[in-house]
C-alpha cells in the first residue's frame, strides 16, 4: 500500500495511542485453552486456544478497543510477552484458575512507518 502524507499522519496518531506496556491477567480455562483480561483497557477481554494465540487476539482486541480502521491494521505495533512468561505458560499443563498471571506485555522498539 502506498501511503500519502495524511494516511501517514493518522498511522502516527493512531500508533500514538497505544502505551508502550499493557497489563494482562491470563488464566487457563477449563478446556486448557487461555483468557486474557487486558488490565489496561477496562471491558477488553479475549480467549484463545494455545498461548500464541491468545497473543494475537489480545493485539487484535485492543486494535478493536481503539476501533483502528482495516486499511491500518497492518502499521499498528503489537505487544510481544518476556519470553520467560511465554515459555512457562505454554508448555506447562493447565493450571488452575486460583494461579492467576497478571504480565506486561511490551511493544518491541518502535519502528519507523516507510512512505
Amino acid at each position: 500500500m502506498k501511503l500519502n502524507k495524511k494516511d501517514t499522519k493518522i498511522i502516527h496518531k493512531l500508533r500514538g495511542l497505544f502505551p508502550h506496556v499493557i497489563r494482562v491477567r491470563v488464566e487457563r480455562s477449563k478446556d486448557g485453552g487461555f483468557c486474557a483480561k487486558i488490565i489496561t483497557f477496562p471491558g477488553c477481554f479475549t480467549e484463545a486456544n494455545t498461548f500464541s494465540e491468545l497473543i494475537e487476539m489480545v493485539n487484535d482486541a485492543i486494535k478493536t478497543y481503539f476501533e483502528i480502521p482495516d486499511k491500518y491494521i497492518p502499521f499498528m505495533p503489537n505487544y510481544v510477552p518476556p519470553i520467560r512468561v511465554a515459555r512457562k505458560l505454554d508448555i506447562f499443563p493447565p493450571i488452575a484458575n486460583k494461579d492467576l498471571k497478571v504480565m506486561n506485555l511490551e511493544l518491541p522498539n518502535r519502528e519507523t512507518i516507510a512512505c
